[in-house]
Order: structure tokens, then C-alpha cells, then sequence
């Protein structure tokens, strides 16, 4: 058997190998005289050794180099002098406020209370232990002077805890052990940057960068009415970064997120988050955290659009599987990866953040204010996603790709005839009785749904990617601002007593089909106990339907959307047998029928199919009829 690698105190030797001794070349302090010295094997002769050799020999060298940088920007600023003490910054987990009694309209996920704790009993976690640094002092930020980040209680910073993690990012990183070369994220791309000398804080991103390459393109597929590709992506948003680390490490903590729930999108099975990738997102975060507050402190800088759009990336970039199943038995919508939305629609929300976003926004005085290219586009599609998320209203304008869409003119956006016009049919949305905005958005909805049914058979290969987007957030921006009934006077409910149930039945569709969000993520279960309601409102005696003569397609229509977004609740239940009863009364009787009905408001097979059939049969069960019956047409 070779020889381990041995771990002595300084204390019981005297030698001076391998040591982590001062860099600057001054005395060894009391603290340094009783770090460890670790003893590597010239000739380790099993992969396990030199695996350990490499994690010992980079994390010393790796401590080195940053310890030289860090005495480089100090003799520069010649402010004070370089000290032991201050040789490393210090990352902590974060303790999240309390919350403030001014609390949005809706009820946002807190974010994480802090790392998970690393195994003690590997390998990897004693070496860690036995050679950090001390921690350093961290800034007390209750004492910080009031910021447009932090004046608010609702925006109070985030604080930080020193007793229970690494003492900064190389150290946090030894903790990792041996992963260091089998994870490749933006983490490991941080710590590769401090081997090389030659760059400069903050420009650690490689030119392999997610963010670059694939990110941003993806997310800005226009600006000002101009289609960005990548080098305009890396000409724009890059040099902003390399010369604002809070905008870096914040760029790093979104890459992170991104990359991590697309894996798990396109993998063919379910992972929770490993402790590598908790680490990974908790560094960038909390270095992100601590630049923004002290970005804070600069009056001119503190509502840039570099600050404004770091606080974005931690806005929504919060990871939480938590509610992710092994198998995602729903189908997936076309389009789905457009602008990222089901990567962005995947991951969690962070309350605080949004709120000191929203404030940053407002002292800006708004998204027309913002001058850095893609920004107020970006800002805009994320406050949509944030309003369909949690079923609110926009807090944010529509900012278009192409200035024609805010009109509802998008450019290049093809015209198609309504199959149930060119068959002689009435149109049930326009006979429906419904009032003049919901009809109109959800005839751009079913206008929408029939362009990505043919796009999806490759029959428009001329219809550009930031066409259709600025189209699909233009609907649900106009979607999602429609008002509950309940903003409305009673007056209004009389006349329009189905429009609630069509309003919901209309987020439900867009969830699936238009703006589709992950299963994990789509509200459902809430939109399910809402529609259930707002049909109860609807019945009358002694026809409980009365009220949906005009339209009983878009009845058969919205009882289907609502039993599917049910499945799992205790309302699935009620809506099967709402749907038994409403296919008895003349109702079709075949599956094919169903759909027919059901085609004639919208529909997209391939995506609704699966869940429409299922409840239809249960409907059948419940009713005990026979899938035969043609009682006639809804």
C-alpha cells in the first residue's frame, strides 16, 4: 500500500513544506503558525491518491493567488494596509428579514434560509475544515445608510451569519472536494479564473459562458425592433458585467439557476438538487448580496441599469424542486423553450428581491427610463411571468420587440381564417355574450393557437422566433389584465354572469398551450378552487346551465379546462360530475364529438388531448353513459 497523504500541525513540525504560509512575505501571525500542512505523495499510485493530491495542490495554490490579488488592491488603494484579517472576503449564508406589513397583493415562496450542510463525515468536509481561513468581519448592515435598496423595511438587506459556512469562495469550494472536476457551472468557472493571474476582478467569465452563448440570445430575441443575435448579446450586456462585479456574480447566479432546471427539463428522469449545486447558487448569491449593498452606498449607481438588472437576476432565479415530480405526466407545449419560459416559468420566485426590484424600477421612474438594449423587454416579459404566476395583475407596461404589437399589429404575423368560419359555423366566442375585451383577447388567443398549429407542422418557415414571442406576451399581458368580476359592479355580474368562468378557463388554456409554465409551477390547484366558485355563481333553478344558452360550447369548454387543471384536488370530483350533467343535456355522446365542440372555441391536440379524454371518461363513469350516445350537438 503507498503511503497516505499526512496532515500536521505546524506546531508539531517544524519543517517548512507545503506550507499555507503569508504570501506577502511578513512574519507568520499566531494564527498562520497553526494552519495545517498537508504532505502529498510524489508517486501516488491510485486515482483516489492523486485525486486528493490535486484537491490539496489547487486549493493551495488557489489560496495563494487570491491572497496576492487581495495585497495588490490593497497596496494600490494605499487606504490602509494589507492584514491577515482582511486578506479574504467573507460569504455566509443569509438570514432573511422579516417580512414587512406592506405585502404585495399576493403571497410569494420565501427564499432559501441558507445552504445545506455539508456531510461531516467525508473526506472532503474534514479537509475543508482543517484548513480555512478564519472568518473575516463582515459589514453589519443593519447600521448601512438608508439606500433605495434598503431603506424600506419591505427591501432590508439581506443579513449574514458567519458561524456555520465557508469563509469565502476558494474555501467554499474545497469544501467541495473532489466535484471540482465533475461539475461545470459557472462556480467552477469563478474559482478556474483565480489560476490565471492575468485577468482582472471582476472579468472571470470565459468565453464558454452559458450566459453568453446561449442565455441571452435566447431570452432577447429583439430590442428597439432590432432581432439580436449573439455577438449582440455579448457586445451589449458582457463589458457591462466586466466592469460591475454585482451585475457578474449576479449574471453567475442566474447562469446557474438556468442551467440547473434545464438539465432537469431535459432529462429523462428527476434529480433533486445535489450539494454541489446548493453550494453553487448559495456563493454566487451571497457574493451578489453583499456587492449590491455596498453598490447601494454610491448615490449614482444605485438605480443603474446594471444594479436593476443584477437584482432581476436574483429576482428569478430562485431554485425550489420541492414541488417537482419524479414524472411529469403532462405534455408539452410547443414553443415551450421560447424566451426560456418553461427554464424561467421552472424556477421560484424570491419576494424580497422582487419587492426591491419593483422599488429600484419605480425610482427609476420606469421601464421607459431604462437605457442599457434589451432591458425594459426583459423587465417587461418577467413582470408578465410574475402576474401569471400568481394570477395578478401587471405591475410593470407592455414593452414590445416591435412598437406594432402594443397596438396589436405585430409585424410579419400571419392572418389565418377560423376553421369554424370556413365550415359556415356560428363562432361560439362571438355568440357567447360575452363582453368586448375578454372576446377579443380570447379570439386572439384561438388565432394564436391555430398559427403555432400549423408553424408546428412546418408549413411557416418564414415566421421569425421574436415574432411569434412579441405576439404570445402581448396576449397574455392583456390576459392577465383583464379584472375579476368581483372589481366590477353587480350590475355587470348580471349581465355577464359567465364571464368569470370564461375568464379562468382562458389563464388555464394559455397555461397549457400560449404561455406554457412548467406542471410544477402552473397554479392550478388555486385557479381549480377559483373556477369552481365562479360556476357555482352561475347557476340558477331549475336548469342549473341557463345562463350559458348563448354559448354552450364555451360551457363544454370551460368545465373541461377546469376539471383537467383539478386533477389531484378535491374539486377534480365536482367537476366530473358537472360535466356528466352537462353532457346529458344534449350533449355529445363520442370522444371525437366532445372535441369537435370543444375545436370550435380552441383546441390543441397534442397538448390537451391526454387530459380531456381522461375526464371525459370519468364523466362517462359518473354518469353511466354509454360512450355510443349521440343525444345530440351542445
Amino acid at each position: 500500500m503507498p503511503p497516505k497523504s499526512r496532515k500536521v500541525r505546524a506546531s508539531a513540525a517544524p519543517a517548512t513544506t507545503a506550507s499555507d504560509g503569508p504570501a506577502d512575505g511578513h512574519p507568520p501571525s499566531s494564527k498562520q503558525q497553526q494552519d495545517v500542512f498537508h504532505f502529498v505523495s510524489v508517486n501516488p499510485t491510485s486515482e483516489v491518491q492523486k485525486s486528493h493530491n490535486r484537491t490539496v495542490i489547487r486549493s493551495h495554490a488557489s489560496k495563494y493567488i487570491w491572497r496576492q490579488h487581495r495585497a495588490g488592491r490593497s497596496e494600490k488603494g494605499g487606504s490602509r494596509k494589507p492584514s491577515a484579517r482582511d486578506s479574504e472576503p467573507a460569504l455566509s449564508a443569509p438570514a432573511i428579514p422579516k417580512p414587512s406589513t406592506h405585502e404585495p397583493s399576493w403571497s410569494l415562496p420565501p427564499p432559501p434560509t441558507g445552504p445545506a450542510e455539508l456531510e461531516s463525515g467525508s473526506s472532503s468536509s474534514s479537509l475543508a475544515r482543517e484548513s480555512e481561513e478564519p472568518p473575516t468581519k463582515v459589514e453589519d448592515f443593519n447600521e448601512v445608510k438608508p439606500s433605495p435598496y434598503t431603506a424600506d423595511a419591505s427591501l432590508s438587506p439581506v443579513l449574514y451569519r458567519q458561524e456555520r459556512h465557508p469563509g469565502n469562495i476558494l474555501s467554499a469550494n474545497m469544501a467541495l472536494g473532489n466535484s471540482y472536476d465533475l461539475v461545470d457551472g459557472p462556480f467552477n468557472q469563478l474559482t478556474s479564473w483565480l489560476a490565471d493571474p492575468g485577468h482582472i476582478y471582476p472579468s472571470m467569465l470565459g468565453e464558454s459562458a452559458i450566459t453568453v452563448s446561449e442565455l441571452w440570445p435566447g431570452l432577447v430575441l429583439g430590442a428597439s425592433n432590432q432581432k439580436w443575435d449573439r455577438e449582440d448579446a455579448a457586445e451589449n450586456w458582457l463589458p457591462r458585467a466586466m466592469k460591475n462585479p454585482p451585475l457578474f456574480t449576479a449574471f453567475l447566479y442566474g447562469a446557474a439557476g438556468h442551467m440547473q432546471t434545464r438539465k432537469r427539463l431535459e432529462g429523462a428522469h428527476f434529480s433533486p438538487q445535489t450539494k454541489e449545486e446548493k453550494l453553487e447558487q448559495i456563493v454566487c448569491e451571497t457574493e451578489t448580496i453583499k456587492q449590491l449593498n455596498q453598490m447601494m452606498q454610491k448615490p449614482s449607481q444605485a438605480c443603474s441599469d446594471e444594479v436593476i438588472l443584477a437584482v432581476l437576476c436574483m429576482a428569478f432565479n430562485r431554485i425550489d424542486y420541492s414541488g417537482w415530480t419524479v414524472s411529469d405526466p403532462w405534455p408539452k407545449a410547443p414553443l415551450r423553450n421560447l424566451q426560456w419560459l418553461d427554464v424561467y416559468g421552472g424556477l421560484s420566485l424570491n419576494d424580497h428581491h422582487i419587492k426591491g426590484l419593483l422599488a429600484l424600477i419605480e425610482m427609476r421612474g420606469g421601464l421607459s427610463q431604462m437605457k442599457m438594449p434589451g432591458l425594459a423587454e426583459t423587465l417587461s416579459t418577467s413582470g408578465v411571468m410574475l402576474s401569471t404566476k400568481y394570477l395578478v395583475k401587471p405591475r410593470l407596461p407592455f414593452v414590445p420587440i416591435f412598437e406594432e404589437t402594443a397596438e396589436g399589429r405585430t409585424p410579419h404575423w400571419p392572418t389565418l381564417l377560423n376553421p369554424a368560419m370556413i365550415e359556415g359555423q356560428p363562432d361560439p366566442i362571438a355568440t357567447a355574450g360575452l363582453p368586448a375585451d375578454i372576446s377579443e383577447i380570447l379570439q386572439c388567443m384561438r388565432d394564436y393557437n391555430n398559427v403555432i398549429n400549423v408553424y408546428s407542422q412546418g408549413l411557416l418557415p418564414e415566421l421569425e422566433l421574436a415574432v411569434i414571442a412579441d405576439r404570445r406576451n402581448w396576449i397574455q399581458y392583456n390576459l392577465v389584465s383583464l379584472r375579476s368580476v368581483y372589481e366590477y359592479h353587480e350590475a355587470f355580474f348580471d349581465a355577464h354572469k359567465t364571464y368569470e368562468m370564461c375568464r379562468l378557463a382562458a389563464m388555464i388554456y394559455s397555461m397549457l398551450v400560449i404561455f406554457p409554465l412548467p406542471a410544477a409551477n402552473r397554479p392550478f390547484k388555486r385557479i381549480a378552487s377559483m373556477a369552481r366558485m365562479a360556476l357555482m355563481e352561475t347557476e340558477t333553478e331549475p336548469d342549473p346551465f341557463a345562463s350559458w344558452r348563448p354559448g354552450r360550447e364555451m360551457l363544454l369548454w370551460a368545465l373541461v379546462l377546469a376539471g383537467m387543471a383539478a386533477k389531484g384536488t378535491p374539486d377534480r370530483e365536482w367537476f366530473v360530475g358537472k360535466l356528466a350533467a352537462a353532457l346529458a343535456t344534449a350533449g355529445p355522446g363520442t370522444w371525437e364529438e366532445v372535441k369537435e365542440a370543444l375545436g370550435q372555441v380552441m383546441w390543441m391536440d397534442s397538448v390537451c388531448d391526454m387530459g380531456g379524454q381522461a375526464l371525459w371518461m370519468d364523466a362517462m363513469l359518473a354518469g353511466g353513459a354509454g360512450t355510443g350516445s349521440t343525444a345530440g350537438s351542445i
